[in-house]
């Protein structure tokens, strides 16, 4: 539903007059019964026979919800990877996956969710969709953390690094980036990443990509140098996606 301007301001302190009663709600109500009036749909004529039930589709696992609801005006999809397990007592705050940066492939550029581990594999939208818009939304729990590291022998040495450090997000529709989070520096992140765009008549895809920077040395200055890799993982709690295909 669109944004609707009062037609009628009320001003503070002014007296509240019909027109403010009668012509700001009525936009609201004409959308919500489709711009339709007495003149055109008589009373009593449409009943909840007369409406066609929607269809759903769940398609989850024991690991994720996934799911497909299907009306008159338009289609909505869900898909959504927690620790919260379907009849489990799995602890849902625990950390769905701890990706290793330092062992694990992935590329300086966009890398897809579903990449990740075997229980992200269906972490997509995927579907025939109908001619108007796509709106929706991604949801990610994560962090890539600074690291503290310790060397030398006499004296211990302790350093931080990885203020730098930064992860990006983004949403992706028949791999073009249509949405995304900027770049997300060393913290813990529950990210929401809107997105809205028109769409054809046509199979859409629609994914959640993720890219990030580390480094892997500590420039000291005084000997002994270190030497080794600092970089935390990418540890993620979360990951989701929503969308409403709304037909024109």
């Amino acid at each position: 539903m669109s944004k609707k301007f009062s037609k009628q301001i009320q001003i503070q302190n002014e007296m509240v007059v019909p027109n403010t009663l009668n012509s700001n709600p009525s936009q609201l109500i004409n959308e919500i019964n489709g711009k339709l009036d007495s003149q055109n749909i008589p009373v009593y004529s449409i009943s909840e026979s007369s409406f066609s039930a929607p269809v759903e589709e769940d398609t989850g696992t024991l690991t994720e919800d996934k799911f497909k609801w299907t009306g008159a005006s338009q289609t909505y999809y869900e898909v959504n990877r927690t620790q919260l397990a379907h009849g489990s007592a799995i602890n849902w705050f625990n950390r769905i996956t701890s990706f290793d940066l330092k062992t694990e492939d992935w590329n300086k550029g966009w890398n897809k969710v579903e990449e990740l581990n075997a229980n992200f594999e269906r972490l997509f939208i995927f579907d025939q969709m109908k001619e108007g818009m796509l709106t929706g939304c991604a949801r990610v729990n994560f962090r890539h953390g600074i690291n503290v590291v310790q060397y030398g022998s006499d004296p211990v040495i302790s350093a931080r690094t990885g203020f730098d450090w930064w992860t990006r997000w983004g949403v992706f529709v028949n791999d073009v980036l249509i949405a995304e989070s900027g770049k997300v520096y060393p913290r813990g992140e529950n990210l929401v990443i809107p997105f809205s765009v028109p769409v054809g008549s046509q199979q859409i895809r629609i994914d959640i990509r993720w890219k990030t920077w580390t480094n892997n040395a500590i420039e000291t200055g005084d000997p002994p140098l270190y030497t080794g890799d600092p970089t935390t993982d990418l540890e993620i709690w979360g990951v989701g996606l929503w969308a409403r295909n709304q037909y024109r």
